[in-house]
């Protein structure tokens, strides 16, 4: 009887060391918006960069009793250097040399001739759901500029694959960017993107591993940083433009990556942005090919 009791007792504390070991860090809190200016977005201590400056792994969690994984994805003002090297996560980037051992295994999406790469392959929106949007920022945007602007940006993406995929912006609380797990909702907002030159963020889940046809999204927040950027609605000069970046931002939504060969520079997917620029309103053809190609 004491010697089961011992055992009983060893393997209680092994499955509390391995429980202590697996949770994340939850002083990194996520951004909670309360209508107040300047919500800050901060990536968590434990989140792992997969991509230099740019993208980092959340870790895992759980959404309707699945195990997914979390990306952030940070978009930069030109000028901020650009990642090299080999990730070796098992997913190829856009970024990585065809010859990394994720690209040569086909761990992921490749950056292709045509300019198009995946977050991961085969990882996409297999059921539609809705989004909710606060518009409140402090650089006097129209509030129902961003909202409009947002659908038609969306329906760019949907018309180039040719399927309704996101859904229609419904009404809700907007309560925080998810960096530790999902919480089953779609966010839009204004806040400060605690990082340096970086323009806006977005985040999504889902699964990224395995077979490609056992992949999926399954959510998705995005954050404008309107502290450290103006933003504009027509193109204004010395301003971000709301449309060129939202277009931006809403490709990793649906499931594409960023590019960041010079040939690419003109694709709605490129890694960096600049102030007053707006070609990137209107998708490349690698970003439509890729779009499409994803989803057909």
């Amino acid at each position: 009887m004491r010697k089961n009791l011992i055992l009983g007792l060893l393997v209680f504390s092994v499955m509390v060391l391995i429980v202590s070991v697996a949770t994340p860090d939850l002083n990194a809190k996520p951004l909670k918006a309360k209508g107040v200016k300047h919500r800050t977005v901060t990536i968590p201590k434990h989140a792992i960069e997969v991509v230099p400056g740019k993208a980092f792994w959340l870790g895992t969690a759980k959404d309707k009793g699945r195990l997914v994984e979390g990306y952030a994805i940070i978009h930069h003002k030109k000028g901020f250097a650009k990642p090299t090297g080999c990730n070796n996560d098992g997913k190829c980037q856009g970024w990585e040399d065809q010859s990394c051992e994720d690209c040569s295994n086909g761990g992921g999406g490749t950056e292709t001739s045509n300019c198009f790469s995946f977050l991961a392959k085969g990882a996409k929106w297999k059921t539609v759901e809705d989004y909710i949007v606060d518009p409140t920022n402090s650089r006097r945007l129209n509030a129902q500029g961003i909202r409009n602007n947002l659908a038609s940006d969306i329906a760019k993406w949907e018309n180039a694959a040719f399927f309704n995929i996101i859904g229609e912006r419904v009404s809700g609380t907007v309560d925080g960017a998810d960096l530790i797990s999902p919480d089953d909702k779609n966010e839009v907002f204004f806040g400060n993107v605690d990082s340096p030159g970086a323009i806006a963020v977005t985040v999504v889940w889902g699964i990224f591993r395995g077979p490609p046809r056992g992949r999926e999204l399954v959510e998705w927040d995005q954050v404008y940083d309107d502290k450290d950027f103006d933003w504009s609605l027509s193109g204004e000069a010395g301003k971000m433009d709301f449309e060129n970046i939202a277009t931006h931002e809403l490709g990793h939504t649906f499931g594409l990556d960023d590019l960041f060969t010079e040939g690419c520079s003109e694709e709605t997917m490129y890694g960096f942005a600049a102030l007053g620029e707006t070609n990137k309103r209107i998708l490349g053809n690698g970003d439509s090919a890729g779009v499409f190609e994803l989803y057909n």
